[in-house]
């Protein structure tokens, strides 16, 4: 794949770790996504805080074992439909928190859920293409401790 060329979900899916990475640093331009995703996890990025037990078993719970998706119109997160959404955010476009990159930050400050809740939750996407976004999930903390792990969500 060439720099200039924008990956398909399988391509995404059987890319190391480390591919994934240049894909995240690469410059591109960004603008919010538009319509209904589903999610796709894809790596977990190894450091003391993500092997935790409590982030590991809610990473999987939330990003493995249950199907997931994002909501871009509505800014909800959901699982298994779109019916089930929760998780509201803002988006804001600027420095990347977890790398040196431009990303697209989603904010939850707005969500109703319960404060415990909403106060960890922090991610971050780049759009690959109008159908395809690459993320990284994980908590509300510094680099080197709240990313997770790297997802994909395709447009339906």
């Amino acid at each position: 794949m060439s720099d200039t060329q924008t990956p398909t979900l399988q391509q995404l899916s059987s890319m190391s770790l480390g591919e994934l990475e240049a894909l995240w640093t690469r410059p591109i331009a960004l603008s919010a996504p538009r319509g209904v995703y589903r999610g796709h996890a894809l790596w977990r990025i190894d450091h003391e805080t993500s092997r935790r037990p409590i982030w590991r078993f809610s990473e999987r719970l939330g990003f493995v074992w249950i199907p997931f998706g994002v909501d871009f119109d509505r800014r909800l997160w959901f699982f298994f439909t779109p019916h089930l959404a929760m998780g509201r955010f803002q988006t804001q476009v600027g420095e990347s928190r977890w790398r040196d990159t431009d990303a697209i930050s989603l904010r939850y400050e707005r969500s109703r859920l319960p404060r415990f809740v909403r106060d960890v939750l922090y991610d971050e996407v780049k759009p690959l293409s109008e159908r395809l976004v690459l993320g990284i999930g994980g908590i509300n903390r510094e680099r080197g401790e709240g990313e997770h792990f790297f997802f994909a969500l395709e447009k339906d």
